[in-house]
């Protein structure tokens, strides 16, 4: 079985609280989801997890008509709708599984890991006022496998803090309180997507003993050494990219490797706010430019986990898919992850 994980890039900045700002021209967004189109049907995978899906509908549509699959779909980023009308304008995005007619997908749920148990966001309409993020959970019958539990999430998306920008922060020989200040803003990204990612397993725990195997996927926003994947392998997951390919690298966010979508994707706005502190106007640059660095750097962030306790599952190819063309054209500012699965 091919299973593949991509974030298609919504490619919008929130210019306005009622409007997104494109970050690319018409014309290269729609040869971007071209491309996508045309990727997917050349890889063919059994089952599809896509992030920032956008405008959801539209693009679903197009997957279904074109690469004839089902489709599971869980708005995340919407705003205040009715019909797909509303603000902010552009913005309409969502979590989306696809898979062949012949394993009956099906959708379980979708749940808020921002506000479990009080959000409004539904195919038809939404009261959404800030950022919430989401995991789709949906069920499918494979053969020889039996159930399984697709997962897909996208989590928060929040400077993380590594060694590197730690020693340059240093360097800059900022007042104590500064520093604290900014370790404790990094902090608050790092536990909100650790608290998304609890209120993720609480709900695997409520679904999982139906299934035999889950199949968990999405964009983490986090690099692997973090807390989350330590997390995740101690619940006994498996992270596929690392069973084939232990000496690391597997980067699917890489300005190196996809530099004309990381150009486009520099107006989107810093997660790290630093305005509002008290110093002079060169080290308030200085700063904001190793946040920009710091956000840019190549990491690997893009993941399928699995983990099965009854059948014994055999990881026989990861690749990253979506490179640049040899015009330098990515269908994303993502590289996505592809994996072939199968029983033993």
């Amino acid at each position: 079985m091919r299973f593949l994980t991509y974030n298609l890039w919504h490619g919008l900045s929130p210019a306005s609280p009622v409007a997104f700002e494109p970050l690319e021209p018409t014309g290269r967004r729609v040869l971007r989801e071209a491309e996508q189109i045309r990727l997917l049907q050349e890889l063919q995978p059994d089952v599809c997890f896509f992030q920032e899906c956008n405008p959801v509908h539209r693009r679903v549509a197009e997957f279904i008509h074109q690469l004839n699959r089902a489709a599971a779909i869980q708005p995340d980023l919407v705003g205040l709708k009715l019909f797909g009308v509303g603000l902010p304008l552009n913005l309409n995005s969502g979590l989306v599984i696809l898979a062949t007619h012949s394993v009956g997908l099906k959708k379980i749920t979708g749940v808020s890991l921002s506000r479990p148990g009080t959000h409004w966001v539904q195919n038809w309409g939404s009261w959404q006022l800030k950022e919430e993020r989401f995991a789709l959970f949906a069920e499918a019958m494979l053969p020889k496998w039996g159930r399984v539990l697709l997962v897909n999430t996208h989590l928060h998306h929040g400077l993380e803090s590594t060694p590197n920008f730690e020693a340059r922060l240093k360097d800059m020989d900022l007042d104590e309180q500064i520093v604290d200040e900014i370790h404790a803003r990094l902090a608050k990204g790092i536990d909100r997507r650790a608290a998304e990612l609890e209120v993720l397993l609480a709900q695997l725990e409520k679904l999982e003993r139906r299934f035999e195997v889950v199949i968990l996927a999405g964009d983490f926003n986090a690099s692997p050494e973090g807390g989350f994947g330590n997390r995740l392998r101690e619940c006994g997951f498996r992270d596929v990219w690392f069973e084939r390919h232990p000496e690391a690298g597997g980067l699917t966010f890489d300005e190196k490797r996809n530099p004309a979508n990381h150009f486009l994707q520099e107006r989107f706005p810093l997660t790290l706010v630093v305005e509002d502190l008290s110093f002079d106007s060169h080290t308030k640059e200085a700063l904001l430019a190793l946040a920009r660095q710091q956000e840019a750097r190549p990491r690997r962030i893009d993941y399928i986990w699995i983990r099965s306790q009854s059948l014994n599952l055999k990881v026989t190819t990861t690749e990253l898919i979506g490179l640049p063309d040899a015009e330098g054209l990515a269908p994303s500012d993502h590289f996505g992850v592809c994996s072939d699965i199968e029983l033993v």
